[in-house]
């Protein structure tokens, strides 16, 4: 009896050891799930910050830039003698056009002193030359001198869109009395213009709010509240009057980059939330913000410890290899996670660059107008600045491709009329020849991408044959299945130790190159599910798309 009860004592120590591991090991977990979950959300939070200031120095360096074009048309001299003239409308045109090369734009209108539109240009609205806009008294007055008339950011309501619009407006200042003579009126749709720049940092718009300063909705993850005031009592209801929401975007407004971490009556539930001010010429116009829900970030990390849990129950052996796996998947995610930063920086310096660099090339040509070829030094000077504000924008383009990542868009092109657009863009030099091919062929791809390859390619073959006397053929051949377009040049042999490396990312021999160039190649034709590849004697670029 006695060995019996010493039997299961054992077996209850035993048991209880065990019980005891299974009950610390589970709240080790409970713990380290929770810290976990913390750690995450922490580095969310850092993440959504810099992507929230990204963008918004961006989107207020893009409308400060459309403002700009905006008063040098105000400013012409074909505006201030007549804004209806032809040479008026033509003028608007060019803007029209110019303005489009920086955001998508739906219009752009030129209003009389009275309201009445004297000139339109616009790719989607009906005309309204000869109609009288209302509800602009307060943005021109004649009593009001220059001082007085500003620029203004406004959210109107069309039957165009079904939400509503961004106006830029802009007087137009008689140079003679000071007073306003009429008003430039540009719109776009907001949700495409908020959408595109978050596209950009791969936020997607279900994960964006957007207000103007009237606390008007312009994106919302609720897409039944675009147009409605963010204070109105229907959306308080069904936020359920919640007073820390509100207090958040009131601090947002007053100026202020902030971050919460709260619950709504709605099916994200909890949520974080950065919202930051959009500053445009020293004032806030907008209140953007990036939406996270908790439970996207936390779903993986829950499964992962479900499992591992129950694992621990059956398997306590399996628990320092489930730790090791987890850590160790953690760790890629943060690495990940850090690129991905890195790359969204990169991306926002990009852009920061070629803001003011459009600011120089204007100066530039300002600059070489007004001298006209009189004073030597200015001209070669100019020149040189062109070529470098050309060399700048290259780089930039090449981050900015690099970067991006948008689906496909196929459609039948035609090989040799993007071979010729691509040429078009680049300036060739004098000693440089170039053959296209004779027979042109037609396929389907992405027309914008495959453009920028072509690019690419027919400019390195430009830098390595350098100042020497030099030619780049070009030509097509066709199989069963494939197009093969080849790109000859006469410069020298690429080093075998670089030949196989030359589409690496970050790969260059070149002191100003970015080591993008290529690599981005590589990746716009395999997204075309076709292949690249370099060789020499001579010095041959293939490129192999499907039919």
């Amino acid at each position: 009896m006695i060995v019996n009860k010493k039997k299961w004592a054992w077996y209850a120590l035993i048991f209880s050891i065990i019980l005891s591991i299974l009950i610390i090991t589970i709240e080790i977990y409970s713990i380290e799930e929770e810290n976990i979950k913390t750690s995450i959300t922490e580095n969310q939070v850092k993440i959504q910050e810099i992507i929230a200031k990204s963008i918004s120095k961006n989107i207020s360096s893009e409308i400060e830039l459309i403002v700009f074009e905006l008063g040098e048309l105000a400013e012409s001299e074909e505006l201030q003698k007549d804004i209806g003239t032809v040479e008026s409308s033509q003028l608007i045109a060019h803007t029209f056009s110019r303005l489009n090369s920086i955001s998508p734009t739906a219009q752009i209108l030129a209003l009389d002193e009275k309201f009445t539109v004297q000139s339109q240009v616009s790719k989607t609205h009906n005309s309204f030359v000869g109609a009288t806009v209302k509800g602009l008294s307060e943005l021109i007055n004649s009593e009001k001198n220059s001082s007085q008339s500003e620029p203004a950011i406004l959210s109107i309501d069309t039957l165009l869109f079904d939400e509503p619009e961004i106006a830029i407006t802009y007087p137009i200042i008689d140079e003679k009395t000071k007073i306003p003579k009429g008003l430039l009126l540009v719109t776009f749709a907001s949700s495409e213009f908020f959408k595109r720049h978050g596209n950009i940092y791969d936020v997607e718009s279900q994960f964006l709010m957007v207000m103007d300063e009237n606390h008007i909705l312009l994106i919302d993850p609720s897409t039944e509240n675009i147009g409605k005031n963010f204070f109105d009592e229907e959306i308080q209801q069904q936020i359920g009057n919640n007073s820390f929401s509100n207090n958040h975007i009131k601090n947002v407004l007053q100026g202020n980059l902030a971050t919460a971490i709260f619950t709504l009556n709605d099916d994200i539930g909890e949520r974080i939330i950065t919202g930051i001010p959009v500053v445009i010429n020293d004032k806030i116009e907008f209140m953007f913000a990036v939406v996270t829900p908790t439970q996207s970030i936390n779903k993986e990390i829950d499964e992962i410890i479900f499992y591992t849990k129950i694992q621990t129950v059956f398997l306590l052996l399996a628990i320092t290899v489930v730790l090791l796996a987890f850590l160790l998947k953690r760790s890629q995610s943060f690495k990940k996670e850090k690129l991905t930063v890195i790359g969204q920086l990169s991306s926002n310096i990009a852009h920061d660059i070629r803001n003011p660099l459009g600011t120089i090339k204007n100066a530039g040509v300002i600059i070489s107008k007004e001298n006209n070829d009189k004073n030597e030094i200015i001209s070669r000077e100019i020149n040189r600045i062109n070529l470098s504000v050309r060399r700048i924008s290259h780089q930039i383009e090449e981050v900015l491709n690099y970067v991006r990542t948008t689906p496909l868009i196929l459609k039948p092109h035609s090989i040799n009329q993007t071979l010729y657009e691509a040429i078009d863009t680049l300036t060739i030099p004098k000693n440089i020849e170039i053959n296209t091919p004779k027979n042109d062929m037609t396929i389907k791809f992405d027309h914008e991408k495959i453009l920028i390859v072509f690019v690419n390619i027919i400019l390195n073959a430009i830098q390595s044959i350098g100042d020497e006397k030099g030619h780049i053929n070009i030509s097509t051949q066709e199989t069963e299945s494939d197009i093969i377009i080849k790109f000859e040049n006469s410069g020298p042999n690429i080093p075998l130790k670089d030949l196989k490396h030359i589409f690496d990312t970050l790969f260059t021999t070149k002191l100003e190159g970015t080591g993008l160039g290529l690599s981005s190649c590589k990746n716009i034709v395999e997204q075309h599910k076709g292949d690249i590849k370099a060789a020499n004697n001579p010095v041959v670029f293939s490129i192999r798309l499907p039919k």
